[in-house]
């Protein structure tokens, strides 16, 4: 319903602007993680990743992860596809170099994770370079013409798939985070900036959009329940 879908916000969010010690972001991070699992963030990506392999049974993949923050999505591949006698390279991008130090030093990622300091708008990496390019939680830091720039970046970069896990905007979700940020959330930059990122997120229309602006013509958009939103664009092709 179009009422309980408000304009897209593009207030900054407190860990974006750097603010907080190094044990506030860690545990906003923590925060992340747990929210990710529970309300179904990573297995949006995993199960993208699950359908590519099933479909060419590959003996080693390789991916990058853009925006990885603590850099779980890319520890749970690692860690699912070792699990399946499949070997990968693993590459996790941020910006942030505080959260790339505490992702290695505090969070448990470990050296099969290549960790880079990378802007995401000028992405040091050749074209089809990786197997997969993921981006969970990230596009909706963006305004729309970068977004666009960034999926067509992405899908330059990809051989196989282009993978995407973000936030559908809408009231619900904004108040539910709003009143339950205490049970779910111990950092309270996590309380502050879950429900500004909702309200910087997307609907499928929108991120339609979007994606034929970047020329990801093959693609599978839909919502996965609660308010996540799932874009995978083959550019295998």
């Amino acid at each position: 319903m179009k009422m309980l879908t408000p304009e897209r916000l593009y207030e900054e969010e407190l860990l974006d602007a750097g603010e907080g010690t190094d044990d506030d972001v860690a545990g906003s991070l923590i925060d992340l993680r747990r929210i990710n699992r529970f309300l179904g963030g990573r297995k949006v990506v995993m199960r993208a990743i699950e359908t590519c392999l099933r479909r060419t049974s590959p003996e080693g993949i390789s991916l990058l992860d853009v925006g990885t923050g603590s850099a779980d999505l890319p520890m749970a591949i690692s860690e699912n596809c070792r699990d399946r006698g499949i070997a990968t390279f693993v590459t996790a991008v941020d910006l942030s170099e505080r959260n790339l130090r505490i992702a290695r030093t505090r969070l448990g990622v470990g050296p099969d994770i290549h960790m880079v300091r990378a802007n995401s708008m000028s992405l040091p990496f050749a074209a089809r370079s990786f197997d997969f390019v993921t981006a969970s939680l990230f596009l909706h830091h963006f305004q729309d013409d970068d977004v666009v720039k960034l999926l067509a970046d992405f899908a330059r970069i990809a051989r196989q798939a282009v993978i995407v896990n973000d936030l559908i905007r809408n009231l619900v979700p904004y108040y539910f985070t709003r009143f339950a940020g205490p049970l779910l959330a111990k950092s309270f930059l996590t309380r502050n900036d879950g429900p500004v990122s909702i309200l910087r997120g997307f609907t499928i229309s929108e991120m339609s959009e979007l994606a034929d602006r970047a020329g990801l013509k093959k693609r599978e958009l839909k919502r996965i329940f609660p308010y996540r939103l799932s874009l995978v664009a083959d550019v295998s092709n």
